[in-house]
């Protein structure tokens, strides 16, 4: 789902007041200040955009998490985020939750409790149901926001891509509308041809390989790909280590026992090396691997 997220902070990115007008409405009194590019770094998370924005008493900042997925788990995650922002920018910090696709989830969480002994923390955010805003985008009023209107449907029809184009025809910046249309093209991937596409969009993929949402999805398989290439080195590197120590004790592997040791993942591997100690023979080797690979 991080091409969805991506696509939500680009559209952020390129129509703040529009992002604003999400929320507040086109007759607001909060004015956009500026745009934070906070790059809060906490293990495994990552916050973006942050906008910065003035209700007319005082000052704080909006940021937002999109969600395609509803897991009430990830909201602890977003909690710490808000928190670790509050206290780099000694500002107010609110965190939007703006969910993107209906689907069948019976419900849309918009916050947790943790209680003990009758004591209890509470801790909800603002949440956006964005499909909920339908007739506002095909309005024209929230065009920006018109690439989302193919996730309102679980089988959309493929004439909403008609509908689609002509609300993104009508921004006038003719890099925003390539972005919205590279954004559109990515989402309808989902649901359609790549030649279906290209007949409503006018895209070519050279034109698409010029946009931020690309360079940014690039970027991020890119990263994310050599992350993966060093987790799994160091993985084998472990395992190899481990398999000449228990060679030093046992003696050389048998065919069967190798394969077992192949198929354990870092985690096993972690829990093997200290369990290492506790086998006395080979057979319990042989019982141990057995009983996690059938986990």
């Amino acid at each position: 789902m991080h091409e969805l997220d991506h696509a939500v902070k680009v559209v952020c990115a390129w129509h703040p007041n529009c992002f604003l007008d999400l929320f507040y409405g086109r007759e607001r009194q909060v004015v956009l200040k500026g745009v934070e590019d906070a790059q809060i770094q906490i293990p495994e998370h990552r916050a973006d955009k942050v906008w910065r924005i003035h209700d007319g008493v005082r000052e704080g900042c909006l940021t937002l998490e999109a969600i395609a997925v509803p897991d009430r788990r990830d909201l602890r995650r977003i909690n710490l985020k808000n928190a670790e922002l509050q206290v780099y920018l000694n500002l107010p910090v609110i965190t939007a939750l703006v969910y993107l696709k209906r689907g069948d989830y019976a419900t849309f969480p918009d916050g947790y409790e943790d209680e003990l002994g009758g004591l209890v923390n509470s801790h909800r955010f603002v949440c956006l149901l964005l499909w909920e805003h339908e007739e506002r985008i095909r309005s024209g009023e929230l065009k920006e926001w018109a690439p989302f209107l193919l996730l309102f449907y679980d089988d959309p029809d493929p004439g909403i891509l008609a509908v689609v184009n002509l609300l993104i025809e009508g921004v006038a910046d003719p890099q925003q509308c390539l972005e919205l249309k590279s954004i559109s093209a990515i989402i309808a991937e989902r649901y359609f041809s790549e030649e279906l596409i290209r007949q409503y969009f006018k895209l070519e993929p050279l034109m698409i390989r010029e946009t931020s949402i690309f360079k940014e999805l690039f970027d991020q398989r890119y990263n994310e790909g050599r992350m993966e290439g060093r987790v799994e080195g160091e993985v084998s590197g472990n395992r190899r280590l481990l398999q000449k120590q228990i060679e030093k004790k046992f003696g050389p592997l048998s065919a069967e026992l190798k394969v077992r040791l192949l198929e354990l993942n870092s985690e096993a591997l972690d829990s093997l090396a200290t369990t290492l100690l506790e086998l006395a023979t080979v057979d319990d080797l042989r019982a141990w691997l057995i009983k996690t690979t059938a986990n």
